[in-house]
């Protein structure tokens, strides 16, 4: 695992998480971002090509969104349950990184 990837701290609001890496750098993360991302084996079939992705994407946005319960699984990855359905995807500290930087806001 990257060292810069080790997620030190979370902190849950109802529609956003903080999320805290080892390098100190901080980032809000919604979870309608993080449910868009989900990498489980039923989430992540929708998402193949771009098509799929818009129609899973859409299915998505359009779910109640409701503060997911969350677990972490080892010292690598939390596990969100939604509400919703998807409550199987593991999501790696890496994994969380990446949608932090590219879809997260930079705190």
């Amino acid at each position: 695992m990257d060292e810069k990837s080790v997620l030190i701290s979370l902190d849950r609001k109802d529609t956003y998480c903080t999320l805290e890496f080892s390098d100190n750098e901080k980032f809000e993360l919604g979870y309608l971002e993080v449910r868009k991302n989900c990498q489980c084996a039923k989430c992540k079939p929708r998402q193949i090509n771009e098509q799929m992705k818009i129609e899973f994407f859409e299915e998505i946005s359009r779910l109640m969104l409701v503060k997911p319960k969350v677990e972490q699984v080892g010292n690598y990855a939390l596990r969100f349950e939604w509400p919703s359905g998807c409550s199987s995807g593991i999501h790696s500290f890496e994994h969380l990184r990446k949608i932090s930087e590219s879809s997260g806001k930079k705190l």
